[in-house]
This record gives C-alpha cells, structure tokens and sequence, in this order.
C-alpha cells in the first residue's frame, strides 16, 4: 500500500517520544485560496528511520487539518501544481502524486534530484545533481540538456520572466527550450536559493551571507544581518524576504534586517500571492503582511497539527 508505514503504533509512539527524533518543516506548498500543504519529516540522528507527514490545511486553521500521507520513506520536496495536485519527491529518484483521492509513486531516471516545482502551468519540473532536470509533458518526464555538471539547489519562476534555477559553482540559469541559458556571475559560492520578481528581478540566497539582487545582467551583494548560510529568498507584497540558518529578514535598501518573529532556521520560503510561507526549524508560518501565525506538528494518538 502506498504511504504505509513500516511500523506499528507502539514502535511509532517510542520513536517519537526518542530524545534522537527530530521533526522539521520541510516545505510549505500554496493550492490556492488560502489552502496549503505542509510536509514534516522525522527522522533519528542520522536519518536511518524517517517518517514524513503531509498535512492539507485551509487557511492555516489547524481546525480543517487533514493529514493526507504518512510514510517511512524520506522525502524531501513538496509542491502543488495550479490544478491542486500535490508533487512530492522522495529521496532522490522517486515521484510522489496526489490528485485528491490517492497517491501513486513512481521512478523518473536515473539522477538524483533535490527540488520539485510544480507551480508554473507549463509543467512540473525537477531539478538536481549533475545539472539534472526533467520537465512533466502530458505523462513523460522529459529530461532537459544539461550545460553543467554542478547541482542545482532551487527552481522558480515568472510567467513573464521565465523559468530560472541555482546552484552549485555559483550557478544562476534561465530555461531556454530544452537547455539551459547560463548568467555569467563569475562566482563560486553555492547558491541554494532563488526568486524571480514581477518586475524581472532575480535574487539569490547562498553560503557565508551571500545574497545577490540582480537587474538587467548586474548582481548587486546585499549586506546581510550576519554571514550564515542564506537558503531562501522569496519576494511578496513588493518586498523581498531572505531566510538563513538564524530567522528570516526583509530587504532594505541594499541590506537585510532580520525580523523579529522566531522561525528558527528558514529554509524554505513561497508565496500565494496573499500570504507569505516559511518553513521554519520545526513549524510552518504564514504572514499576512502584518502578523505570523504557525503551524506546528504533534503526536498525542496521531499526528496533528496545532
């Protein structure tokens, strides 16, 4: 049975209850109309028993909180396609599908992949190792001509801008066709986080604070609040905001002020357009543009959100 755990209640309860078991907050994927997945994963110390948890909620009310996978297998990437199908990629070759009423899980090639994104209407892609990515066509996973053996980190895109990815050896690519299109940086860094803006705007979030804003071909360094490992930027509402390993910031002028809400380590950051989404070290988080709310998750007889 897909989505089945490979234990029993007590050997669960024991292994949450485990001083070893962490729970993060992988990823927060917007459905539309206030709806969002939220994928948690559990996992010992070094990651050799996992449980991942995929909760659907309407807005963010841990009231209408329906949990809609539970499973030993690892996964790592969550994303909802415009339809509200929900794309979930499992530790690194496998693709999970949920349409509403069950899930089907399938291998697609032979590289290891890191992201899937399935929010643009052209199609969900996957990216990865070895400049690796692969774009659904009606059933097939198409793979596109890499023009880098570095791996890709992250994906996103504007229907006006494109279809942009980073990642390692500092690399920033725009789709073009069935290849990539490289931006010329000159830069080294991991890059494990991107945005394209409205306004055509891409930033990057990477190692050791960097932080890029580029317009027309430029890259502009912002200054960040500290130099830890930058690994989200999304724009929402006309400003930018940057997750690191400490919280998550806003940007100003050429500088990132951190704010003041406790996300911990924000790793993952998405917008619908009206809320802002972040995964935080342990909870999801919504903004309004004036105040954060989270999501938690628990387990007293069952997993469940508060």
């Amino acid at each position: 049975m897909i989505g089945k755990l490979k234990m029993d209640k007590e050997e669960l309860e024991d292994f949450v209850e485990d001083e070893d078991t962490s729970i993060e907050c992988l990823q927060v994927a917007p459905m539309g109309n206030g709806k969002v997945a939220i994928l948690f994963l559990l996992a010992d110390s070094d990651y050799d028993t996992t449980v991942s948890v995929i909760f659907v909620v309407d807005d963010f009310n841990p009231k209408t909180a329906k949990g809609v996978l539970f499973t030993s297998e690892w996964l790592t990437s969550l994303s909802a396609s415009p339809s509200g199908e929900l794309f979930a990629l499992e530790a690194t070759i496998w693709i999970w599908r949920y349409g509403g009423k069950q899930w089907t899980r399938d291998q697609v090639g032979t590289e290891s992949f890191r992201q899937v994104w399935a929010a643009d209407p052209g199609g969900t892609m996957m990216v990865g190792s070895s400049g690796g990515a692969v774009k659904l066509v009606g059933d097939d996973w198409r793979p596109i001509t890499p023009i880098t053996q570095a791996e890709y980190m992250d994906i996103h895109g504007d229907a006006k801008h494109g279809i942009w990815v980073c990642g390692k050896s500092g690399s920033v690519h725009k789709l073009a066709g069935s290849t990539w299109q490289p931006l010329e940086l000159h830069r080294q860094e991991v890059f494990y986080g991107i945005d394209v803006a409205a306004d055509g705007t891409i930033r990057v979030a990477g190692e050791d604070g960097t932080c890029l804003r580029i317009a027309n071909e430029e890259a502009v360094e912002l200054e960040p609040a500290d130099t830890t490992t930058h690994l989200a930027v999304r724009t929402y509402s006309g400003k930018a905001y940057w997750g690191d390993e400490g919280g998550i910031g806003v940007e100003k002028g050429n500088a990132i002020v951190p704010l003041e809400v406790e996300t911990g380590t924000a790793s993952d950051i998405r917008t619908d357009g009206d809320y802002l989404y972040v995964a935080g070290t342990d909870s999801a988080w919504r903004f309004d543009g004036k105040k954060w709310k989270s999501l938690s998750l628990e387990y007293d007889d069952g997993f469940k959100l508060t």
